[in-house]
């Protein structure tokens, strides 16, 4: 019975392990076919497209039913609010790998299904009871899945502090630009093509909103939304005030960058501040017993040989 169980599941597990690869290297062939059903209203709009030589479409049959299937099912099921403050996190993320909150409900559950079946097939050899495999098992796909969003909020942090690096030589090179005669649009479209990161990206993403009609102070508000920073929202409220008083650009970004580098420079009083409070523990728990023991060891064992 072990061994009829050890074969479907390993068969399982490499067909979703396939599945999920042959989905990521032709997701762009997915989503136009996905497209071209939605364009057509059927399958067989599609087959007839494929009969024409003059025209191709990609075709992978059952894998991307079952993947845009899925993808339904979660989208139905997960509600608009958890799918609202899902993409809000991705977005803050910078879009890892380029998924939508439905491609990361779905990753997690192919993850976390990955997991159950490994775990299955590691203790089904030991001959742990069933009960307690599931249980074992259950608990890892869980803490599985659960990572996705802990690797998520690490890139958010990951990102946020990028931000905040960038920030001083970001704002300096556009106030130079702008001292040099060039307007602020102009400027920000600059540096943003010299210097790449996610500041950058957020302010092309601004340059973009700009272009489709939106006035400056609306793509900063939404700029300024968008990037959940204290200083960099600071600054951004600060060029929006600077727009609607008619405060010149470059006074202004020089009093910024100002700000910016003698807020930096707290930041690291303050970070020096907590460095003894924070090695308090290792310090406890990890160096102390060492020293200990190298101090204190010899003589220990040479009372234990008195005694004895």
């Amino acid at each position: 019975m072990a061994s009829v169980l050890f074969i479907v599941f390993g068969a399982l597990f490499f067909t979703l392990i396939i599945g999920a690869a042959l989905s990521q290297l032709f997701r762009r062939e997915i989503v136009i076919y996905g497209r071209l059903v939605d364009y057509f209203g059927s399958d067989d709009g599609v087959d007839r497209l494929e009969k024409d030589p003059g025209r191709k479409a990609f075709n992978w049959g059952i894998l991307e039913r079952t993947n845009r299937g899925l993808k339904m099912w979660i989208d139905h099921r997960t509600k608009p609010a958890k799918k609202k403050a899902l993409e809000e996190r991705l977005r803050e993320a910078g879009y890892p790998m380029g998924l939508t909150p439905t491609d990361f409900r779905l990753l997690q559950l192919l993850v976390g299904a990955t997991v159950f079946l490994c775990f299955v097939l590691l203790l089904l050899k030991m001959g742990i009871p069933v009960i307690s495999i599931v249980l074992l098992s259950s608990v890892m796909a869980i803490l599985a899945m659960y990572y996705m969003s802990f690797y998520v909020s690490a890139l958010i942090k990951r990102r946020r502090l990028a931000i905040q690096k960038m920030m001083p030589d970001f704002f300096d090179m556009v106030n130079l630009s702008i001292e040099a005669g060039m307007g602020l649009d102009a400027s920000i479209m600059k540096i943003c093509r010299q210097m790449k990161g996610p500041l950058s990206d957020e302010f092309l993403q601004t340059m973009r909103d700009m272009e489709l009609g939106k006035s400056r102070r609306e793509a900063f508000a939404d700029l300024r939304s968008r990037v959940p920073v204290h200083q960099f929202q600071s600054i951004i409220t600060s060029l929006i005030q600077a727009d609607i008083l008619g405060v010149g650009m470059a006074k202004a970004l020089r009093s910024l960058t100002h700000r910016i580098r003698e807020q930096r420079t707290q930041m690291a009083r303050e970070q020096a501040m907590k460095a003894p409070v924070k090695m308090v523990f290792p310090m406890l728990f990890f160096i102390f017993p060492a020293m200990f023991i190298v101090m204190l060891g010899p003589l220990v064992i040479y009372l234990l040989q008195m005694v004895f």
